[in-house]
C-alpha cells in the first residue's frame, strides 16, 4: 500500500510508454519503463493535501458534476476530478500535467485504475486524442476490439482469449492512431478487470488480484509480460456487444450498415463528460473515419458462461474470413 503522500513525495520521476504516449510519473507505476529518456507527453506529479484544499476552496457544490466521481472545470481551463475518500486530481488546461493527491491510503492498483483511465482520458482529450471505451485482443497479429456498455462482457471475452493463448492489447481504454497508413491500436496497462466468478474461471492461477475499490465487485488482475501485446497493431475488427432480444436467440454476428457503424463507434466514446463543440466535432470525425476503414460487426449471444468458448471461436472465424480491413 501507499503509506500516504509523505512516503512517495521524494520518489524520482520515471518514464513510461502507454497508449502510444510518453508518461513521466513521480508515482511508480506497475508498467515496464522504456529505454531512453523520451520527452513526456503527460507528467504525473504529487501535490499536498493543502494544495488540493486550496483548489477545492474555490469550488461550490453547484460547480461539481457529481455521479460516479466529482468533476469541475476550473477558471483557468484545468479540470478537477475526485473520488471522495480515495483520490483527487487536477488536469492542466493543455493536458500536459496531472496533479495527484491521496485522500486515504490506497493500493497502487486502485490509484492507477483511476489515474490511467478516467483521469488520463481528460489529458488525452485536451491533446486532441479521442479515447474509446473498449477492450482489445490480438488474433493472428491483428487487433480486435470489443465495444459495449459496462457489464456487457468485454473483459470476460478478453479473459477467454487470454486463457486460449492470445494476448491482450488493452482493457477499458483504447487509443487509435494512424501508423504508416494503418489505423493502429496502442497497448494499455498490464491488467484486466474481472468479476470474481469470471476471474476464477479464466484466470484461476492469479492470486494477487484485488478489488478496483471497496465499493466495486470487480477485481484487478495483473498480467504477465507474455500476456500483453506491447506494440501498436493494425485494427482489423470492431465488435459491438449486444444482448439478445429474448432467451431463444442464439449467437449471431452481422455487419452493420455505414450509418449503424458510425453511430456504434460514436457510442463507444470513453469520456462522456467532455461535451464541448470542438470535442464533439473531433469525435464525429474520428468515428466517421474509423467506421469507414475498419469493419464493424454486431455480436449477439446469450450471457451464459458456457457460451464463451463458442463465442470466441465465432469471433476468430469471422476475423479470419477477411484478411484486410476495408480501404
Amino acid at each position: 500500500m501507499f503509506g500516504g503522500q509523505e512516503a512517495v513525495s521524494n520518489a524520482r520521476f520515471r518514464n513510461y510508454s502507454l497508449y502510444g504516449i510518453c508518461l513521466r510519473s513521480e508515482i511508480p507505476l506497475t508498467h515496464p519503463e522504456p529505454d531512453g529518456n523520451p520527452a513526456p507527453d503527460v507528467t504525473f506529479s504529487l501535490r499536498t493535501a493543502r494544495w488540493f484544499s486550496d483548489v477545492r476552496s474555490g469550488l461550490s457544490d453547484t460547480d461539481l458534476f457529481n455521479g460516479w466521481y466529482d468533476h469541475a472545470v476550473l477558471p483557468d481551463g484545468s479540470v478537477f476530478v475526485r473520488w471522495p475518500g480515495y483520490c483527487e486530481f487536477v488536469i492542466s488546461a493543455d493536458g500536459r500535467t496531472v496533479a495527484c493527491g491521496f485522500l486515504e491510503e490506497a493500493t497502487a492498483e486502485w490509484f492507477q485504475t483511476y489515474l490511467l483511465g478516467v483521469v488520463l482520458s481528460y489529458a488525452l482529450l485536451k491533446q486532441g486524442l479521442e479515447p474509446l471505451h473498449a477492450t482489445a485482443v490480438i488474433v493472428d497479429g491483428k487487433g480486435v476490439a470489443f465495444f459495449g456498455n459496462s457489464g456487457y462482457g468485454k473483459s470476460t471475452l478478453a479473459a477467454s482469449f487470454l486463457r486460449a493463448g492470445h494476448t491482450v492489447l488493452t482493457d477499458d481504454l483504447l487509443i487509435i492512431r494512424e501508423v504508416d497508413g494503418s489505423l493502429c491500436g496502442f497497448p494499455g496497462p498490464s491488467r484486466i478487470k474481472l468479476f470474481p466468478h469470471i476471474a476464477r474461471r479464466f484466470q484461476p492461477d492469479k492470486i494477487t488480484y484485488e478489488p478496483i475499490d471497496p465499493e466495486s465487485e470487480k477485481l484487478i488482475l495483473p498480467l504477465e509480460q507474455h500476456e500483453m501485446h506491447r506494440r501498436p497493431v493494425p485494427m482489423h475488427r470492431f465488435f459491438i456487444l449486444d444482448e439478445p432480444e429474448d432467451e431463444t436467440c442464439g449467437l449471431s454476428i452481422h455487419t452493420l450498415s455505414p450509418r449503424e457503424a458510425f453511430v456504434a463507434v460514436v457510442g463507444a466514446t470513453f469520456n462522456t463528460r467532455v461535451r464541448g463543440a470542438d470535442r464533439l466535432q473531433r469525435q464525429f470525425a474520428a468515428a466517421r473515419e474509423w467506421s469507414a476503414r475498419v469493419p464493424v460487426r454486431r455480436l449477439v449471444y446469450p450471457r451464459r458462461l458456457p457460451m464463451i468458448d463458442q463465442v470466441r471461436a465465432a469471433v476468430i472465424a469471422d476475423v479470419r474470413s477477411m484478411e484486410l480491413p476495408r480501404a
